[in-house]
């Protein structure tokens, strides 16, 4: 029972996560014109930098692995926030 709560809570959490990854973003030149692209470039780069990591079973994560796998989606999107703000975006408010 505790770990499918844990599942249940580490799918919401991905969710999440996941659906703000991609949040809005806008040039501070207001020229958004390059968002998609680069979106997707900076996408590849921080699946490169910081690759996120899959449990063995994939439907559920062990115990000794949620850790990791929060840890390792967290540094992914953190990469990717880095490499949209150094081409110039911020996140919309």
């Amino acid at each position: 029972m505790k770990n499918l709560l844990l599942c249940k809570y580490f799918l919401i959490i991905s969710i999440t996560f996941l659906s703000n990854c991609t949040g809005s973003y806008t040039h501070r030149s207001g020229n958004d014109s390059n968002l998609s692209y680069d979106s997707r470039t900076c996408n590849a780069q921080a699946r490169v930098i910081a690759p996120t990591y899959l449990c063995r079973n994939p439907l559920m994560c062990a115990p000794d692995e949620t850790s990791i796998a929060l840890a390792s989606m967290f540094d992914n999107a953190a990469a990717y926030d880095l490499c949209m703000l150094k081409k110039g975006y911020d996140e919309a408010k």
